[in-house]
């Protein structure tokens, strides 16, 4: 499985190289027929897609009735919070049940999947099924690389993500506080601001016992030069760079938080932002898209970025990619590819910023349009636009725990730290607890001696 580890790692590193592009300008075997036909081939048959909660499913919501048009095709959908669609795939999955076509791929989630065989190979499709509606050369390499395992590619890629420190620009202006670039700075806000502005909640940042807030705080700590594997796996949970690191996010959690910050997922924890009860948040990216949208939130127009550093001088991570793969017991795979090619196809991801808003669609062809300039000139999103390619040419995965066990190795991990944000535990006691159930994971998985 190292060598699994190895090929993701030189992946992301493909990823990153692919944003700085964009700033400057195991499957089921084979398919049950051979993958051709034209969009009317597949009338009547019917899709179930299943999906993660999030900005990016969007425009599969609002434009699906297009795709549904033009091909015959019914498409329904189910939306799942993270924990919620995996597990679902999961017992669709070992089941062999085939109940769901398409599903959504998280990096995190494919060294699993695919080793599991989930998932179906696409490459035989690109190469033989492309529809008008794809243009390969319009998704960046490096985030078709990290979809890629063994040299196959799983999934068609719909998200690419950064880190990003969001703060609300018209509070800080108002206390005298500049915008925080160390997370010295940001204790140092929180302090001020709760003093200063009872009303509000200073800080913001998924706190829930699962997998999905892994990112938030390994993000963290990488600006604490603290990493939760050495390069061998072996975890390093209760290192003293570690415990500082943990230290200094769980007081911000915990003193500077909301009461709920111990279970508070990424949709919650952005909803104590965008409704204008947080000041500051610590996440994605692509927060960003959700945050300027006056629709959504109640603080567009009143928000400042940076990208912070911690002690260690390197800038805090948010590494997230996601994209759309075909179950391998689908029983309509060639209708699920067509799909997929519908999904990022220029219409739709075109639709996607003029419609829908979203800032960073991960479309070459529509970063780099006349469009999308104009868009973000007109309103007024120039400061965002210049920190998301800061972000994106800042992302590395050297932090990233690329491992089919990385489910268990996330919910250990933010189980702990989210008991210490409850107070119910000391954040030493909850890394060493991390520490000893960590290196179990990875002795059974025979990733240790």
């Amino acid at each position: 499985m190292k060598a699994l580890k190895k090929g993701w790692l030189t992946g992301m590193a493909a990823l990153v190289t692919s944003a700085l592009m964009i700033t400057s300008c195991g499957g089921g075997g084979a398919t049950e027929t051979t993958p051709t036909g034209g969009r009317e081939s597949f009338q009547g048959t019917n899709l179930r897609v299943l999906l993660k909660e999030g900005y990016e499913i969007q425009a599969i919501q609002q434009f699906k009735g297009e795709f549904e048009e033009a091909t015959g095709i019914k498409v329904d959908l189910e939306v799942y919070d993270e924990p919620t669609a995996r597990q679902k795939l999961v017992l669709d999955s070992t089941s062999g049940t085939g109940t769901y076509d398409i599903t959504s791929g998280s990096f995190w989630n494919m060294p699993e999947f695919v080793s599991a065989q989930w998932l179906e190979p696409l490459d035989e499709y690109v190469s033989k099924a492309k529809d008008d509606w794809l243009v390969m050369d319009d998704i960046p390499k490096g985030a078709l690389e990290s979809m890629t395992i063994d040299g196959k590619l799983y999934a068609l890629p719909h998200t690419i993500i950064g880190g990003m420190f969001f703060y609300r620009a018209d509070v800080f202006q108002e206390l005298g506080i500049q915008p925080p670039q160390t997370t010295d700075e940001i204790l140092a806000a929180a302090k001020v601001i709760k003093e200063r502005r009872p009303d509000l909640i200073p800080f913001s940042a998924r706190g829930a016992s699962t997998f999905a807030s892994l990112g938030t705080e390994i993000g963290w700590s990488y600006g604490y030069d603290a990493l939760l594997f050495d390069k061998d796996g072996n975890p390093q949970a209760n290192s003293s760079e570690m415990k500082k690191a943990m230290a200094d996010f769980v007081t911000l959690m915990k003193d500077y938080g909301p009461s709920d910050a111990a279970t508070l997922t990424f949709t919650q924890a952005g909803e104590k932002f965008s409704s204008g009860q947080a000041a500051m948040m610590f996440d994605t990216s692509g927060f960003g898209t959700i945050f300027e949208d006056a629709k959504q939130s109640q603080v567009a127009g009143k928000i400042g970025y940076t990208l912070p550093t911690g002690p260690s001088g390197k800038k805090l991570q948010w590494l997230y990619n996601e994209g759309l793969a075909i179950t391998a017991k689908s029983k309509n795979k060639n209708a699920a590819w067509l799909f997929l090619q519908w999904r990022m196809s220029r219409d739709t991801t075109m639709k996607e910023l003029t419609q829908l808003n979203r800032t960073d669609v991960p479309n070459l062809n529509v970063l780099q349009s006349k469009e999308y300039s104009d868009y973000m000139a007109s309103k007024g999103l120039e400061e965002f636009s210049a920190a998301l390619q800061e972000s994106w040419e800042g992302t590395t995965a050297e932090h990233w725990p690329f491992y089919p066990e990385f489910t268990s190795i996330g919910d250990t991990f933010t189980k702990e730290i989210s008991a210490a944000i409850a107070g119910s535990k000391s954040v030493d006691d909850a890394l060493e607890t991390a520490q000893s159930e960590l290196t179990t994971i990875m002795k059974n998985a025979g990733h240790l001696k």
